[in-house]
């Protein structure tokens, strides 16, 4: 049995490899002052209505990716990196571009930073850089949240004295794409590089200095049907909430440029989950995992073919209640949902594994 999932995974890791050389191929050059994503959205932060500031700083890309693991299955945020290294000054600047996006909204605010990989990776940002735009935080009133993305390696007692020591009473967490808490479907559904065991590693890191952990789950990773991805995640959310995590965000997958997913996707081997899915998962999870910890989603190209959605009628309605549930964790804003897809996604969930479905 190792030696069959020792030959599934090498199989894995070249698709991503060459997935990934197609990515590595279509970056561009950008300017390394300006972030390469920002947003702002309404965020409950600290039991009060405000607005999240979400940064994606342009650096040279996740380690892992890069490596030749061949990064994750579904991921192509290689394109958000550039080729060269960026300097302490660009990335500053970055996170001073998109900082200024909060000016004109009420306060609180909830300040997020992402990279394509690890904002922990000092391959991608410098210590230096890295001290800088934390004080820049610690100096500011309004932000009252702060959720650092990066994988689990990156997590150190040192470093996240460093963090605590700047940031304060602030709430901080780490945000890690732990994606499933199921080893297999995460090493080779997904070809994430690390197990439950270093997860928990991390998790145990951050308490020690009362640091919380985000974890997001993926919702359908590659090679699992509908209903197998709607037990996973749901054990997942479930199961990471018993380890000690502090918030769950949802992640359907969505259907990016150059990975192996888009292949699957282009020979209509696979389908991204239907709303339907999401909405489930929402619901179970919900009632079983305790109120202090909140259960997020806010899925990208919702709606759209290559992102999570059902038929397209009911789809903006669903979104919707998806985030409004968000914001504010009761599940009562799905009860009146109900669209005539539904009974075919229902058929989907009996008999995807027995039958061709559609791929609605």
């Amino acid at each position: 049995m190792d030696l069959t999932l020792d030959i599934l995974q090498d199989a894995i890791t070249n698709l991503a490899k060459k997935a990934r050389k197609d990515s590595i191929k279509r970056r561009q050059r950008r300017n390394l002052s300006v972030p390469a994503a920002k947003w702002i959205a309404p965020a409950m932060i600290k039991g009060r209505q405000g607005y999240a500031l979400s940064v994606v700083l342009a650096t040279v890309g996740c380690s892992h990716a890069i490596s030749e693991a061949g990064g994750c299955t579904m991921c192509s945020y290689l394109l958000d990196g550039t080729e060269e290294h960026p300097t302490h000054e660009q990335l500053i600047q970055q996170f001073e571009v998109a900082l200024g996006k909060l000016e004109e909204k009420p306060v609180p605010y909830s300040v997020k930073i992402y990279t394509s990989g690890s904002f922990l990776d000092t391959r991608e940002v410098s210590i230096i850089a890295r001290k800088a735009i934390l004080e820049k935080i610690g100096r500011d009133e309004r932000i009252e949240e702060v959720v650092l993305e990066s994988r689990p390696e990156y997590v150190s007692d040192s470093l996240m004295h460093e963090v605590k020591s700047i940031l304060g009473d602030r709430k901080i967490e780490i945000g890690i794409g732990l994606e499933s808490t199921n080893d297999q479907v995460r090493s080779l559904c997904i070809n994430k590089g690390f197990t439950l065991d270093k997860f928990q590693e991390a998790l145990e890191i951050c308490k020690t200095h009362g640091i919380g952990i985000r974890a997001y789950v993926l919702v359908k990773p590659p090679f699992l049907t509908e209903r197998d991805a709607l037990l996973d995640s749901v054990s997942t959310i479930i199961k990471a909430a018993e380890m000690g995590i502090t918030t769950a965000s949802i992640n359907p997958v969505n259907v990016q440029s150059y990975t192996l997913v888009e292949r699957l996707w282009r020979s209509r081997d696979y389908r991204p989950p239907w709303l339907w899915t999401v909405v489930e998962i929402l619901k179970q999870a919900r009632k079983e995992v305790n109120h202090t910890i909140p259960i997020l989603c806010d899925p990208v190209a919702a709606g759209k073919s290559r992102g999570t959605h059902n038929c397209g009628i009911c789809d903006s309605s669903i979104i919707q209640a998806i985030r409004s549930f968000s914001l504010s964790q009761d599940l009562d804003v799905f009860d009146d949902l109900s669209c005539g897809c539904r009974n075919l996604w229902e058929h989907v969930l009996t008999h995807e594994d027995i039958s061709l479905v559609s791929h609605l």
